[in-house]
């Protein structure tokens, strides 16, 4: 044996065996040498049986090395195990900031698909890992916004340069979510992809359509005040200019009037002063309306009680134009409803029925009900209206002063008033009107709470 370790060591001077002298050791494993030496300096494996004593220099050089050898790898290994340990810490710090990044991540190849996708995004589109890979990213987008997607895709490719841009993201179950993509070029050995950075913003989109939302309905408020204040300078100008006219003329020839001359033009200034009154008290109530000071008080209300209340109040000005009023209501009807708003809508729109009607001509109020509603009917025999007429009149923005048959004046404030407080009742408000033959105003209430 002792032959055969001294023919390989003359083959290969500077070696013992298989294994690398101490003086011809490399200087990148010297320090690992030495710690090995160090290791056997500081143990006793030699002791045993005192080999190394008494076997030829050969062998215990062989031995030597052997055992030096082994004890390097034995470091060579508890230094793999140390990089092994820090490296799985590495990977799994990575896979945290990767994975349950606050936002989302993923890789798309040339082809738009996708390579790569952290837990966030699969948590946004609420799919599973397994069927994004290798799927079209085009795929979970809205159909309005792939052409985003596609163009800013392809000028990313094109110039390197990154893109950001905001689409519709669709998730599993059809439903979409606001996303804002930051994409970044990335090249690699075999080929080039796109890594993207994904960002919930559904929360800032509503807010932004919740502003848009408020904004529109300033600018509507804006113009309807403006509206508000022409119906104003239009339709009391010409109930004040007679009112003054009247006056003018007692003040200057209150002396040479007649008991009956006297009586004829303070009926006038009356109408007058009741037109003006009305008008006031209509834009009174929009103007609480729309600054929410109107308190909706619902209760249980015999309708034909209301009804009656109403047509007598305006029975002197029926008896003006000589116009019949009828009511057709079952006694035991009651709706469920606010006493002063429904005492405004009928006094309104029994107003309108007389001040459009012919002289000479009826005027009726019927009711009809069902199961769950109680259906008002105010029908007219004056000088109706066309449809497009018909279809702006309970708009402010769209309606215009209407003069009655006997040129009492209108602002059509009254019936948004009444579309305003059937609505807020849970009902709605029509018309029917044919040119010529009268219009018919039905709006529905509700029998119970």
């Amino acid at each position: 044996m002792r032959g055969v370790m001294v023919a390989k060591r003359k083959a290969s001077p500077g070696k013992t065996g298989f294994f690398p002298r101490g003086d011809g050791a490399s200087p990148d494993r010297t320090p690992l040498r030495r710690r090995a030496e160090d290791v056997i300096g500081s143990t006793d494996i030699w002791s045993a049986e005192g080999l190394e004593a008494q076997a030829p220099e050969e062998i215990r050089r062989t031995l030597h090395e052997l055992r030096v050898h082994k004890i390097e790898l034995e470091l060579q290994n508890e230094d793999l195990r140390q990089t092994q340990a820090k490296l799985d810490a590495i990977r799994e710090r990575y896979f945290d900031l990767f994975n349950l990044a606050p936002v989302g991540y993923c890789t798309v190849d040339d082809n738009g698909l996708i390579q790569e996708a952290n837990l966030t995004f699969i948590r946004m589109l609420d799919v599973i890992r397994g069927n994004l890979n290798n799927k079209p990213l085009s795929r979970f987008i809205h159909k309005d916004d792939q052409d985003i997607f596609y163009l800013k895709n392809k000028q990313l490719l094109a110039t390197g340069e990154p893109q950001e841009y905001e689409l519709r993201l669709l998730k599993r179950n059809g439903t979409f979510f606001w996303a804002r993509l930051e994409s970044v070029f990335a090249k690699t050995e075999n080929a080039s992809a796109c890594r993207i950075v994904i960002s919930d913003i559904t929360e800032r989109k509503n807010a932004e359509l919740e502003v848009a939302r408020v904004n529109e309905q300033l600018q509507l408020s804006l113009a309807e005040k403006d509206k508000f204040f022409s119906i104003i300078a239009h339709d009391l100008r010409s109930p004040l200019t007679g009112f003054i006219g009247l006056t003018r003329l007692l003040v200057d020839n209150v002396r040479d009037y007649s008991a009956n001359e006297m009586h004829k033009y303070a009926v006038s200034m009356k109408e007058s002063a009741e037109k003006m009154f009305s008008l006031l008290e209509n834009l009174l109530e929009w103007s609480r309306l729309n600054r929410g000071m109107i308190m909706f008080e619902p209760d249980e209300i015999g309708l034909e009680d209301l009804i009656l209340r109403t047509t007598e109040s305006l029975q002197t000005v029926a008896d003006q134009k000589k116009i019949a009023m009828r009511y057709t209501v079952p006694s035991d009807v009651k709706v469920f409803g606010d006493r002063r708003m429904l005492d405004i809508v009928l006094r309104n729109l029994l107003s309108n029925a007389l001040k459009f009607s012919s002289l000479g001509s009826s005027v009726s109020i019927q009711a009809t009900r069902d199961e769950a509603t109680v259906v008002i009917a105010v029908q007219d025999n004056g000088v109706g209206m066309d449809h497009g007429a018909a279809v702006k009149i309970f708009s402010l923005d769209k309606t215009t002063s209407r003069i009655g048959t006997k040129g009492e004046p209108g602002s059509g404030i009254g019936l948004i008033l009444c579309k305003e407080f059937v609505e807020m009742q849970g009902g709605r408000i029509w018309v029917e009107s044919t040119p010529g033959q009268g219009s018919i105003f039905k709006f529905s209430l509700p029998i119970k709470n």
